[in-house]
């Protein structure tokens, strides 16, 4: 699948992919080029999401131009192996008592042990960070699992929540209002500005979760 290759601004490239949802071939494609962007270090800043790219540069000492042709070739030379190849394997544990599990396993049609069970079977991605210092979205959940956000958010989610919405999976950062369907927590401190690494994940490393 080709993505379409645009100018974003006069200081940044986007690389989009038509995909409806997650698309693990395409993650694969996205955080391998983001790899060997970054190995350049030609560029300000590479914003990985879940099926897109954003490319920044200094204007002032690179033309547009030239910077869209060094996205092209990376993404020429993206082999299978180059996402495999990157980032970390992170276990949090997670104490699966959210105050959202019984309805998960009652929309799920499982027992609130088979949600544990089937939400802790698979490694993730993380495919982005945002909306909030440290939030990290996750690729997607098993699809029994998949729930809609709720119809009105709640005013408050405790940092350390992990939450469903739709096919997504994630950890909040900071406390912060949310829809999402909170079935856990984790003690992992997702994000502290005071240490020499703030945020706990980054994009293109992987989480497993460990029930508590």
């Amino acid at each position: 699948m080709n993505p379409r290759i645009l100018n974003y601004g006069d200081h940044a490239v986007l690389v989009h992919w038509e995909v409806d949802g997650f698309d693990a071939a395409v993650s694969d494609t996205i955080h391998g080029l983001a790899a060997r962007l970054r190995a350049k270090g030609a560029f300000t800043e590479v914003m990985p999401g879940y099926d897109s790219l954003v490319v920044s540069f200094d204007s002032g000492a690179m033309p547009l131009s030239s910077a869209r042709r060094r996205v092209e070739d990376a993404l020429r030379r993206v082999g299978a192996g180059d996402a495999k190849t990157q980032g970390r394997l992170i276990e949090i544990a997670v104490d699966y008592s959210g105050p959202d599990m019984s309805a998960v396993a009652d929309h799920a049609g499982m027992s609130e042990t088979a949600v544990i069970t089937a939400h802790s079977a698979r490694d993730y991605r993380v495919c982005m960070m945002g909306f909030i210092p440290g939030f990290a979205f996750l690729s997607e959940v098993d699809p029994r699992l998949a729930m809609p956000r709720h119809a009105t958010p709640r005013a408050h989610v405790p940092a350390g929540s992990v939450g469903i919405a739709n096919w997504q999976t994630g950890i909040y950062g900071l406390d912060s209002p949310g829809g999402w369907q909170i079935i856990g927590r984790t003690d992992s401190v997702m994000f502290d500005a005071s240490r020499k690494q703030p945020f706990l994940v980054e994009a293109g490393d992987r989480v497993r979760f460990v029930p508590a």
